[in-house]
């Protein structure tokens, strides 16, 4: 069949329990008799993918952290590369010379915070995240606390 004709017989027929909302995607509602309704009508038990809160809390953490450890590797990784243009070091140590450390600091603290965070996402969430999700996240964990580790 063309595209006309399916437009034309999906405005004319409309299945059983569905309706059009304004995008005009089909829409259906899902009713079960047993199913408490609260004051607004509506259920919130049928809502799709609905988490725990220590879940969200914990995904919320993991991604903060792992957003986090980026941008501190990214922190160290720039101010190395400024000191390192700015040739010798003076005799006592500024402040340029000391934030790469910092953000090397920062990131391994919230590297390892994110690596727990992500083992405990994996075991609370009732709906997985992508396989690479949770694989770039560890890397970038792990990177950022091998580097505060093993960097001098």
């Amino acid at each position: 069949m063309s595209r006309k004709s399916n437009r034309k017989r999906g405005k004319q027929k409309l299945r059983p329990g569905s309706t059009r909302d304004a995008n005009q995607k089909r829409v259906r509602s899902v009713k079960r008799e047993d199913d408490a309704v609260s004051e607004e009508g509506r259920n919130p038990d049928l809502m799709q993918g609905t988490e725990t809160r220590a879940a969200e809390a914990v995904t919320t953490l993991w991604v903060l952290s792992t957003l986090a450890t980026f941008a501190s590797l990214l922190g160290a990784l720039t101010f190395s590369i400024i000191n390192a243009a700015m040739g010798e070091p003076e005799p006592t140590p500024g402040a340029m010379q000391m934030l790469p450390q910092w953000f090397i600091m920062v990131g391994s603290i919230t590297g390892f915070c994110g690596l727990l965070a992500n083992f405990l996402t994996i075991r609370l969430r009732d709906q997985q995240a992508p396989h690479v999700v949770k694989l770039l996240s560890g890397m970038i964990c792990g990177l950022g606390l091998a580097v505060g580790l093993f960097v001098k």
